[in-house]
């Protein structure tokens, strides 16, 4: 909430030195920015495991950004990829220009959103419920993974590239999507026949697609986790519930299983953190009388104990390099540097369970009052320690779960991907 507020601010802040701005586009630019952050930050909250209520977020960014460059919680299948090039594509070759050109293009993506609906595809459309009236289109989300990977050549909001495109002479436009100084990868997969109004195979990439993609993402995301997930001749395992548990991330490269194992054992440490701010809560939810989830702060004082034994039985903690995982979280974040209260806050946590206090955390005042004190400093007037109205509207489960940095999101692209690969004999020459 407290960075909603911020954006908000600096949104508000902007407008009164409107004058400023070099440009119009310059405004809608930031606004597309914040609209697409605060979207995410939406979504993060609506999941059980990722809500940030101790204000550890940029370091959970930093580990996903450095294991899955250009992924986002908010991506659900990966053939949008290309669906989003193609309703570009499709509205550039009608030679429309600035509010045309984005209307048209929105227009296809609702229509595309609406043809999946009506042929009854439900894993993984945006907006599944709503159909074409859904607010958030496909192009907002994809659109900062569509750079990284190189799929969008123009580095440019939508706003911006509708000026790259409406630039060029008009008999230029009807060539636009085939040159390779245009807004789209040169070796894009071909719109195809009837599109939108037809959408052959859904949301089930083809093996040329699939071939593509993979190329796109190993040149965007060299080097990381997610480069050796996609080069794998082997899907990830549908059960893993977080990349560390996963045959195939576990045959990484070293350089890459040393990242993994800080992103694991931090996930591992702050869970603990998590279920104690939740018996924080649950223990004032029921002193306050209030009954719509009984039982909750003796079933977080039992997952405190099995979290305990975890800690207690991992092989790789007792010689756990922090100084290691602080540089590279900092390297990949330079402003999680300044962030003092955040850094000593987790110090301090980590400092306890790498002591093997793991076992006492239920009942230790300083670390109550640690994650306490860290919860109301995050979310001053809104935390639910101290907020009555916020504690009677508590769901049973704030930010309880473990981190696992989009892992749901990652491994349901890669399955994509590994799917479409399968059908394509050329994929693995």
């Amino acid at each position: 909430m407290l960075i909603l507020i911020e954006l908000l601010a600096r949104i508000l802040r902007e407008l009164k030195v409107g004058a400023k701005l070099p440009s119009s586009i310059a405004w809608l630019d930031n606004s597309r920015e914040e609209q697409q952050r605060i979207r995410e930050l939406l979504n993060l909250f609506a999941e059980t495991e990722s809500r940030d209520e101790l204000g550890i977020g940029r370091i959970r960014d930093a580990f996903s950004d450095s294991l899955f460059p250009g992924t986002s919680t908010l991506h659900t299948r990966a053939r949008y990829f290309v669906l989003v090039p193609w309703c570009f594509q499709e509205a550039e070759r009608r030679r429309l220009s600035g509010a045309a050109l984005a209307m048209r293009v929105a227009a296809n993506e609702r229509r595309v959103l609406g043809i999946l609906k009506q042929a009854g595809f439900t894993a993984g459309i945006i907006g599944g419920r709503v159909g074409p009236a859904v607010k958030t289109l496909p192009s907002t989300v994809y659109w900062g993974a569509l750079g990284q990977y190189r799929i969008r050549v123009v580095d440019a909001s939508q706003s911006v590239l509708a000026a790259h495109i409406v630039s060029r002479p008009d008999h230029e436009a009807e060539e636009l999507v085939d040159r390779a100084d245009g807004p789209w990868c040169a070796t894009l997969p071909a719109v195809p026949p009837g599109f939108p109004d037809a959408l052959e195979g859904g949301l089930d990439l083809t093996g040329q697609e699939a071939r593509w993609l993979r190329e796109r993402i190993l040149e965007g995301a060299s080097g990381t986790l997610l480069e050796h997930l996609v080069s794998s001749g082997r899907p990830p395992t549908p059960g893993s519930f977080a990349p560390w548990a996963d045959p195939v991330a576990v045959d990484a490269p070293a350089e890459l299983q040393s990242l993994l194992r800080h992103a694991e054992l931090f996930s591992l440490s702050m869970h603990g953190a998590a279920l104690l701010y939740n018996l924080l809560v649950a223990e004032q939810y029921e002193s306050a009388g209030l009954t719509r989830h009984e039982g909750k702060a003796e079933s977080y004082r039992q997952a405190l104990v099995e979290w305990a034994d975890d800690v207690h039985r991992h092989p790789k903690l007792a010689g756990w390099d922090r100084d290691a995982m602080w540089e590279h979280v900092i390297a990949q974040n330079p402003r999680v540097a300044g962030n003092s209260p955040m850094r000593r806050f987790v110090d301090h946590w980590l400092d306890a369970v790498c002591a093997g206090r793991a076992a006492t955390m239920t009942g230790n005042p300083v670390l109550r009052e640690l994650v306490s004190q860290r919860e109301r400093a995050v979310k001053k007037a809104q935390s639910r320690l101290v907020n009555n109205k916020l504690l009677q509207t508590w769901s049973g489960a704030s930010g309880s779960g473990r981190l696992t940095y989009r892992w749901t999101q990652v491994k349901r692209l890669l399955t994509d991907i590994h799917d479409g690969l399968e059908d394509d004999p050329r994929a693995s020459a």
